[in-house]
């Protein structure tokens, strides 16, 4: 099952959210600087369906939110980084299950591929690293390769 265009744009937002680029030394770049879009594709022509159904559903969901927590005439991609953030983190409190897990759903699709990477494992202190980067991002030259941080650095 695919996604249309627009919703793997949302769904590369809702990743690009929850996985910014920092200034910390572990994460300098975000989700779609390592290669998100292109780890999207391949889950999205592996997964099974239903969880792609799922994923989409609940990407749905995410953008109109605002109209209705807001109280706003606006979509999830129409807000700013931060008023996204918010909305993400706001979810968590909610007395609802789904909508409080849904963070989560969208957490743990985005970090199965970029928490992947051998440079981004190494960084934030993943063990043991990865011999080899994932199918999808081997030998891309769009997904960069991080310099090895230095152990006083660690």
């Amino acid at each position: 099952m695919k996604l249309l265009g627009f919703e793997r744009r949302w769904l590369l937002l809702v990743f690009e959210t929850i996985l910014p680029a920092s200034d910390d030394p572990r994460f300098p770049q975000g989700a779609l600087e390592l290669g998100a879009g292109r780890y999207l594709d391949s889950l999205l022509r592996t997964a099974p369906s239903d969880f792609v159904l799922g994923l989409r559903l609940c990407t749905w969901l995410l953008m109109f939110t605002p109209l209705f927590v807001l109280r706003r005439l606006r979509t999830f991609e129409s807000l700013s980084a931060g008023e996204r953030a918010e909305l993400l983190e706001r979810f968590t409190r909610s007395d609802v299950y789904l909508i409080r897990e849904l963070p989560m759903l969208f957490k743990t699709a985005a970090c199965l591929g970029v928490c992947g990477l051998p440079e981004v494992q190494r960084r934030i202190g993943i063990h043991p690293v990865d011999a080899t980067p994932p199918d999808w991002a081997a030998g891309d030259p769009a997904v960069p390769r991080l310099p090895v941080m230095s152990e006083e650095r660690r």
